[in-house]
Protein backbone atom coordinates (compact mmCIF):
# COMPACT_ATOMS: atom_id res chain seq x y z
CA UNK A 1 0.00 0.00 0.00
CA UNK A 2 2.70 2.74 0.86
CA UNK A 3 4.56 4.62 -2.25
CA UNK A 4 7.11 6.50 -2.03
CA UNK A 5 5.73 9.07 -4.84
CA UNK A 6 7.81 12.39 -4.25
CA UNK A 7 11.73 12.57 -4.33
CA UNK A 8 13.41 13.45 -1.25
CA UNK A 9 11.09 12.27 1.61
CA UNK A 10 11.73 9.02 3.78
CA UNK A 11 10.29 5.59 3.29
CA UNK A 12 7.71 5.49 5.91
CA UNK A 13 7.40 1.92 7.64
CA UNK A 14 4.30 0.98 9.58
CA UNK A 15 4.26 -1.12 12.67
CA UNK A 16 1.02 -2.74 14.20
CA UNK A 17 -0.80 -2.67 10.58
CA UNK A 18 -3.08 -5.36 10.79
CA UNK A 19 -6.04 -2.93 11.94
CA UNK A 20 -5.57 -0.76 8.40
CA UNK A 21 -6.32 -1.77 5.02
CA UNK A 22 -5.09 -0.23 1.51
CA UNK A 23 -6.80 2.70 0.16
CA UNK A 24 -7.44 3.75 3.85
CA UNK A 25 -6.74 7.24 5.75
CA UNK A 26 -4.68 6.56 9.01
CA UNK A 27 -3.08 8.50 11.66
CA UNK A 28 -0.06 7.65 13.01
CA UNK A 29 2.57 8.16 15.60
CA UNK A 30 6.34 9.08 14.45
CA UNK A 31 8.69 6.61 16.49
CA UNK A 32 11.71 6.88 14.83
CA UNK A 33 13.29 9.36 12.24
CA UNK A 34 16.16 10.03 9.66
CA UNK A 35 16.11 11.03 6.58
CA UNK A 36 15.86 7.77 4.57
CA UNK A 37 13.41 6.02 6.84
CA UNK A 38 10.78 6.88 9.36
CA UNK A 39 8.78 4.26 11.54
CA UNK A 40 5.45 5.24 13.19
CA UNK A 41 2.70 3.43 14.73
CA UNK A 42 -0.87 2.94 13.41
CA UNK A 43 -2.85 5.02 16.15
CA UNK A 44 -6.44 5.01 14.16
CA UNK A 45 -8.04 4.83 11.20
CA UNK A 46 -9.43 7.52 9.45
CA UNK A 47 -11.78 5.91 6.99
CA UNK A 48 -11.23 4.86 3.11
CA UNK A 49 -9.68 7.46 1.11
CA UNK A 50 -12.68 6.86 -1.83
CA UNK A 51 -15.42 7.79 0.91
CA UNK A 52 -17.64 10.37 0.13
CA UNK A 53 -16.68 13.37 2.53
CA UNK A 54 -13.53 11.56 3.71
CA UNK A 55 -11.41 15.40 2.93
CA UNK A 56 -13.62 16.90 5.90
CA UNK A 57 -13.38 14.16 7.94
CA UNK A 58 -9.50 14.53 7.51
CA UNK A 59 -9.79 18.39 8.57
CA UNK A 60 -11.26 17.32 11.43
CA UNK A 61 -9.21 14.57 12.35
CA UNK A 62 -5.95 17.13 12.01
CA UNK A 63 -7.63 19.64 14.34
CA UNK A 64 -8.78 16.68 16.96
CA UNK A 65 -12.03 17.85 15.76
CA UNK A 66 -15.17 15.34 17.48
CA UNK A 67 -18.68 14.93 16.43
CA UNK A 68 -19.95 12.49 18.94
CA UNK A 69 -20.54 13.13 22.55
CA UNK A 70 -19.59 10.76 25.72
CA UNK A 71 -22.56 8.98 27.59
CA UNK A 72 -22.19 11.34 30.79
CA UNK A 73 -23.27 14.64 28.45
CA UNK A 74 -25.91 12.85 26.26
CA UNK A 75 -27.05 11.60 29.22
CA UNK A 76 -27.00 14.75 30.67
CA UNK A 77 -28.79 16.56 27.74
CA UNK A 78 -31.54 14.04 27.64
CA UNK A 79 -32.43 14.41 31.48
CA UNK A 80 -32.34 18.02 31.51
CA UNK A 81 -36.54 18.77 31.81
CA UNK A 82 -36.00 16.55 34.89
CA UNK A 83 -33.03 18.08 36.19
CA UNK A 84 -33.56 21.65 35.93
CA UNK A 85 -36.96 23.09 34.51
CA UNK A 86 -38.85 24.81 37.29
CA UNK A 87 -42.09 26.38 35.32
CA UNK A 88 -42.38 29.32 38.14
CA UNK A 89 -39.35 31.20 36.72
CA UNK A 90 -39.89 30.21 33.01
CA UNK A 91 -43.23 32.60 30.98
CA UNK A 92 -44.84 30.22 28.90
CA UNK A 93 -45.26 30.55 25.05
CA UNK A 94 -46.69 27.20 24.10
CA UNK A 95 -49.98 28.69 23.27
CA UNK A 96 -48.31 31.21 20.65
CA UNK A 97 -47.91 30.22 16.99
CA UNK A 98 -43.72 31.23 16.80
CA UNK A 99 -42.15 30.80 13.30
CA UNK A 100 -38.49 30.08 13.50
CA UNK A 101 -36.45 32.00 11.46
CA UNK A 102 -33.07 30.49 10.69
CA UNK A 103 -33.28 28.78 7.33
CA UNK A 104 -34.11 25.51 6.13
CA UNK A 105 -30.49 24.52 5.81
CA UNK A 106 -29.55 25.94 9.64
CA UNK A 107 -28.29 23.29 12.12
CA UNK A 108 -29.54 25.52 15.16
CA UNK A 109 -33.31 26.13 15.54
CA UNK A 110 -32.74 29.04 17.96
CA UNK A 111 -34.39 32.21 16.72
CA UNK A 112 -38.15 33.11 16.17
CA UNK A 113 -40.61 35.52 15.80
CA UNK A 114 -44.75 35.64 16.52
CA UNK A 115 -47.13 38.19 15.27
CA UNK A 116 -50.34 39.13 16.64
CA UNK A 117 -53.02 41.94 15.77
CA UNK A 118 -53.93 44.17 18.39
CA UNK A 119 -57.51 45.42 19.57
CA UNK A 120 -56.26 48.87 18.65
CA UNK A 121 -55.07 48.03 14.99
CA UNK A 122 -51.17 47.85 16.07
CA UNK A 123 -49.27 44.67 15.67
CA UNK A 124 -47.68 43.06 18.40
CA UNK A 125 -44.41 41.45 17.50
CA UNK A 126 -42.12 38.71 19.25
CA UNK A 127 -39.20 37.75 19.21
CA UNK A 128 -37.73 34.54 20.97
CA UNK A 129 -34.05 33.49 21.35
CA UNK A 130 -33.13 29.92 23.03
CA UNK A 131 -32.33 30.50 26.45
CA UNK A 132 -29.56 27.37 26.38
CA UNK A 133 -27.68 29.08 29.42
CA UNK A 134 -30.33 28.30 31.58
CA UNK A 135 -30.22 24.48 30.83
CA UNK A 136 -26.41 24.42 31.19
CA UNK A 137 -25.44 25.07 34.48
CA UNK A 138 -21.68 25.83 35.68
CA UNK A 139 -19.08 22.82 36.56
CA UNK A 140 -21.72 20.01 34.64
CA UNK A 141 -20.70 17.68 31.90
CA UNK A 142 -22.52 19.80 29.40
CA UNK A 143 -20.89 22.89 30.67
CA UNK A 144 -17.23 21.64 30.89
CA UNK A 145 -18.05 20.00 27.33
CA UNK A 146 -18.76 23.08 25.56
CA UNK A 147 -15.41 24.96 27.34
CA UNK A 148 -13.84 21.98 25.84
CA UNK A 149 -15.11 22.63 22.53
CA UNK A 150 -15.46 26.25 23.07
CA UNK A 151 -17.85 26.84 19.42
CA UNK A 152 -19.48 24.94 17.05
CA UNK A 153 -17.86 24.32 14.10
CA UNK A 154 -19.67 24.50 10.52
CA UNK A 155 -18.08 22.67 7.91
CA UNK A 156 -18.36 22.31 4.06
CA UNK A 157 -20.97 19.46 4.81
CA UNK A 158 -21.34 19.07 8.11
CA UNK A 159 -21.64 20.46 11.68
CA UNK A 160 -19.59 19.48 14.67
CA UNK A 161 -22.46 21.25 17.50
CA UNK A 162 -20.79 22.32 20.91
CA UNK A 163 -24.09 21.03 22.68
CA UNK A 164 -26.01 17.79 21.82
CA UNK A 165 -28.73 18.55 19.38
CA UNK A 166 -31.36 18.57 22.26
CA UNK A 167 -30.22 21.87 23.15
CA UNK A 168 -29.60 22.97 19.85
Amino acid sequence: CLKHTEKGFPIVRLKNTDKIKCEQIIRAKVIKYDKFLCEANVVDVIGDASEIGMDITQVMASYNLVQEFNKEVIDEANNLDSLYVNKDERVDYTDKLVFTIDGVDAKDLDDAISIKKLDNGYYELGVYIADVSYYVREDSELDKEAYNRGTSVYLADRVIPMLPFKLS
